[in-house]
């Protein structure tokens, strides 16, 4: 079987995704409300905070209180909605990806199915199919609303102060930086572990399936050597990397935490000095900050996943574009030709054209 790039899986999950139009259009609408709210809620904050400030300011203080419980009722609801709308858009996909991998298998070459195994091809239609949709559900539920999240963040800052927004621009790279880093080393281990998690299964299933002719052969010994060496490999694969992708989190947060302390010192500089910018901006301003750094350490905890999806995802689709049994032709025979009598003349067998 061909092996795919990473860029080359994602494309392909992504048209199979979009086979589903009304489903990923209601998640889509859902993810751009739950932003909308989000960022509303901290300008309504900031509103509240600086009408404390001012003398017989309660009316407009009681109006903005209860437009910010409006929010966060619709906020709540939304959130709610939304992996509901993820979850059956991603079980729909993988509902008709495993019809499609059943119904290629019957089309496949004896010698495909043969060569990889039954126990690594239930690994394939099984687990992996698995592990692919809890890679989605993390990705519809953190990634999209986080970058969606960065990008409106960053032109709500800019309406607030120039001057803080561009040291938001010019220091967050620095845990993308970090990111990128990391999971270009994970995702080669993710593909190991899903390779050796397929040899595991394999075993396991053939010394179930294949007892009696074990003991037979007497062949105990080497086949605990063989499950003993593939449970060593997907243990080292996995915990490899499992390590990789999870410090990729404590690092983002460690920059991003510095980001947040260095902003919140200059905006209180700023109206120390007179600025036209209000404590109550300074506090819009600072979620905002908060919105905008807190999806880098989602999409950060979100990547291993993701690294771990695509690797399932190029060992699913390895199988569906895997050439199929040509049909030489077909015959119809009616009753009367049919003489109970099979011959062979000039049958060749062979996995491989110059084995026959």
């Amino acid at each position: 079987m061909k092996r795919q790039t990473a860029n080359q899986t994602l494309t392909r999950l992504a048209k199979d995704l979009a086979s589903h139009p009304l489903l990923l259009f209601l998640a889509f609408l859902g993810t751009i409300a739950q932003v909308g709210l989000s960022i509303y809620l901290p300008i309504l904050i900031g509103q509240v905070i600086d009408q404390v400030l001012v003398a017989d300011s309660s009316s407009v203080f009681w109006q903005i209180f209860l437009q910010m419980i409006l929010v966060v009722i619709g906020n709540t609801l939304v959130q709610w909605a939304n992996p509901l709308l993820y979850n059956r858009l991603i079980f729909s996909y993988t509902r008709d990806l495993r019809e499609r991998i059943i119904h290629k298998l019957h089309h496949l070459p004896i010698a495909f199915v043969d060569r990889q195994g039954s126990g690594e091809m239930v690994s394939r239609v099984t687990t992996d199919i698995e592990q692919l949709a809890a890679g989605l559900t993390m990705i519809f539920n953190q990634f999209f609303i986080g970058v969606l999240m960065i990008l409106v963040s960053v032109l709500a800052m800019l309406q607030i102060h120039l001057l803080m927004t561009l040291l938001v621009l010019l220091l967050t790279p620095l845990s993308m930086v970090i990111s990128r880093f990391i999971a270009k080393r994970s995702y080669h281990l993710f593909q190991k572990q899903t390779e050796t998690r397929g040899i595991q299964t394999q075993l396991i299933e053939e010394s179930l399936s294949q007892q009696t002719i074990i003991q037979s052969f007497n062949a105990q010994t080497e086949f605990i050597k063989r499950l003993r060496e593939a449970n060593d490999n997907y243990a080292d694969y996995s915990q490899s990397a499992i390590f990789y992708s999870s410090t990729v989190n404590p690092s983002t947060r460690f920059v991003n935490a510095l980001i947040y302390a260095l902003l919140a010192g200059v905006g209180a500089y700023r109206i120390m000095m007179g600025s036209t910018l209000t404590i109550g901006r300074l506090v819009t301003f600072l979620n905002y900050v908060q919105q905008y750094t807190k999806p880098f350490n989602d999409i950060s905890s979100v990547l291993a996943e993701l690294q771990s999806a695509l690797a399932c995802a190029e060992r699913v689709y390895a199988v569906l574009e895997s050439p199929e049994l040509a049909e030489t032709g077909k015959a119809v025979l009616t009753s009367e030709q049919v003489k109970g009598a099979i011959s062979f003349k000039h049958v060749s067998f062979g996995y491989h054209p110059e084995r026959f």
